[in-house]
């Protein structure tokens, strides 16, 4: 057996080593007080995966530049980003992922040596990659607040059109020109598609698109006959498309929904009967001091103020005068995944004092405050009593139900879906209308006063 024989060999067993490594991280990232060690696994796995295939390439010096300018980028970047930033990380890192395996494609695409068999995987693994690359820079941009919706209609269009456009030209004969008209078609797609969806659904479209980057990276690794490529796409495919479909039925809505865009668009029903109770971080302050149980239900208004901090000192407020503290989580509460429970997380909050919507419902009844900050169409009644509401039969948080309701918003305008809240002008609902972070500063004062 020659040497470089035994090269592949050690490397593929430290391939299954590090598959391995990566199934067991991504089972530890399910609950929290593993996530962490999860994390560092999986990490772990790809550093190992990564350092035994430099041994065995032609230039390993050239590739161990790039991935040191790699690692570096990616560390001040990891480093330097606000926790409220996570999401816009999240889908821009989606996006390189996604170009990465498309460019491992386009590669092997214009070897002339590839085999038949493999033709329209690149194809394939290339049109995915450059989406998902296209698609997570607009993510980003929406995350921003830097770009508005596209019409849907346009986009629709395009996208019937699509098989069209690219499978044609791929069934010809390949040369570079086709190559490079199908990725700009693919870019083209990525940035029309994502466009039409709006902010609030972004948490479906970072999970949607981290699956298809691992999907990309799935066929690149089937081109390039890397199974540690092929091991880690399938894992991150999988779970990605889990987490989409588990978020979409947090909505009550398909994908195919989703992905349509244009929900929100206009608004609905934006009249209300009265005009709701408002009141004073004063009067909040004294509500809260008698109370024994308090919920605490964080919304994108909590991120967008950075208020995480002052949650965090109104909660050891409350415990210090043993009032009950809990949590609730909604899934799609943010954007992103997880979105609510990192920011709280960042703030060293408990994660026993988190839950989810399932074990949270039932407490709302016999809770005497529930603390709403910055939440809309998770805590819209609407969805459990209006047929025709467009959010109706999606799963909310029934804050409703407690004794008392204290929602601090800005304005009353509607949520994403563009509908009024008639939690806002209930009897039990009172509205302090303020930014999360002011509002919850200037409550813990009046604390002093109580």
């Amino acid at each position: 057996m020659s040497f470089f024989s035994d090269i592949s060999a050690i490397q593929n067993i430290v391939y299954i080593f590090s598959s391995i490594l990566f199934i067991s991280g991504i089972k530890m990232l399910g609950k929290e007080d593993t996530a962490v060690r999860g994390n560092f696994l999986s990490a772990s796995a790809m550093f190992i995966a990564v350092a035994v295939t430099i041994i065995n390439v032609v230039n390993p010096v050239i590739v161990l530049i790039g991935v040191s300018i790699g690692a570096v980028i990616g560390s001040l970047i990891a480093l330097r980003v606000k926790m409220t930033s996570i999401p816009e990380m999240v889908a821009l890192f989606n996006g390189f992922g996604g170009g990465a395996s498309g460019a491992i494609a386009y590669v092997e695409l214009s070897n002339s040596s590839l085999p038949f068999n493999d033709y329209f995987v690149a194809i394939f693994s290339m049109v995915i990659g450059m989406f998902t690359f296209s698609g997570s820079l607009v993510a980003v941009m929406k995350l921003r607040g830097k770009l508005n919706n596209f019409s849907s209609k346009f986009a629709n269009i395009f996208s019937v059109f699509l098989p069209v456009i690219i499978f044609i030209p791929a069934v010809l004969e390949m040369d570079n020109f086709v190559i490079e008209f199908i990725i700009l078609v693919a870019l083209i797609t990525g940035i029309i598609r994502v466009a039409v969806i709006g902010g609030a659904d972004m948490p479906v479209v970072i999970a949607f698109l981290n699956s298809l980057s691992g999907i990309a990276a799935m066929s690149a690794g089937f081109i390039v006959n890397s199974i540690i490529l092929i091991v880690a796409g399938a894992l991150v495919g999988a779970s990605g498309i889990i987490l989409t479909l588990l978020m979409c039925a947090a909505m009550n809505r398909t994908l195919l929904d989703v992905l349509k865009g244009g929900f929100g668009n206009t608004t609905i029903n934006n009249e209300y009967e009265k005009d709701p109770i408002s009141t004073s971080p004063e009067d909040v302050a004294i509500q809260l001091s008698y109370a024994e149980s308090v919920v605490i239900v964080p919304g994108y208004g909590m991120a967008v103020a950075q208020a995480q901090a002052a949650v965090k000192e109104l909660t050891n407020t409350l415990k210090d005068k043993n009032i009950e503290v809990k949590f609730a989580i909604h899934p799609v509460a943010g954007r992103m995944p997880g979105h609510m429970n990192v920011l709280l997380a960042e703030v060293d909050i408990d994660y026993e004092d988190m839950f989810t919507l399932e074990d949270i419902n039932s407490d709302f009844s016999s809770t005497d405050v529930v603390l709403v900050l910055g939440a809309n169409d998770v805590v819209n009644p609407l969805a459990r009593t209006d047929e025709d509401s467009p959010i109706y039969g999606m799963p909310i948080l029934d804050v409703d139900l407690a004794r008392q309701v204290i929602v601090i918003k800005r304005s009353m305008s509607p949520g994403y879906a563009g509908i009024a809240n008639p939690l806002f002008i209930n009897d039990n609902a009172k509205m302090l209308f303020t930014d999360a972070k002011e509002g919850l500063e200037n409550i813990i004062k009046s604390f002093e006063l109580v």
